[in-house]
């Protein structure tokens, strides 16, 4: 299990890279292809569900639940910008408390190497989240 979680960044680098191209070609659904494909639940599923259900369902990948809830969160955080970007500020705003849900649930879990990268980005997406709720 150790080896899968310390290819989180790797898949998370490849994943963000995939994005990023689907960004420019300004193709959304390519996320929705993305989050099944990597984590195997439908994008609609997920921003539909409580990050409690979410978790639940992640849970049915046994030893990889982790680094799917990371690579989910990676997704939601992209899909939040991109909806920020059509002004979908709600949708934004769901999308990150889901990831930051996500990152909460799983940041103890992971290599010292990935809490360095995503201890900031939960702090940044908290920090947001308290921002807005004011």
């Amino acid at each position: 299990m150790a080896d899968y979680i310390l290819t989180i960044v790797e898949q998370v680098g490849l994943m963000l890279a995939e994005l990023a191209r689907l960004k420019s070609g300004e193709k959304p659904a390519g996320i929705s292809v993305l989050c099944l494909r990597e984590t195997g639940l439908p994008l609609d599923v997920v921003k539909h569900s409580s990050p409690e259900t979410i978790l639940q369902l992640l849970k049915t990948g046994g030893g990889t639940q982790y680094a799917r809830a990371v690579l989910l969160a990676e997704l939601l955080m992209q899909d939040a910008d991109l909806s920020d970007a059509a002004g979908k500020k709600r949708e934004a705003i769901i999308g990150r408390a889901q990831a930051a849900a996500l990152l909460e649930h799983s940041i103890d879990q992971l290599s010292p190497e990935e809490q360095a990268i995503y201890r900031p980005k939960l702090e940044a997406l908290t920090s947001d989240l308290e921002r807005i709720s004011r």
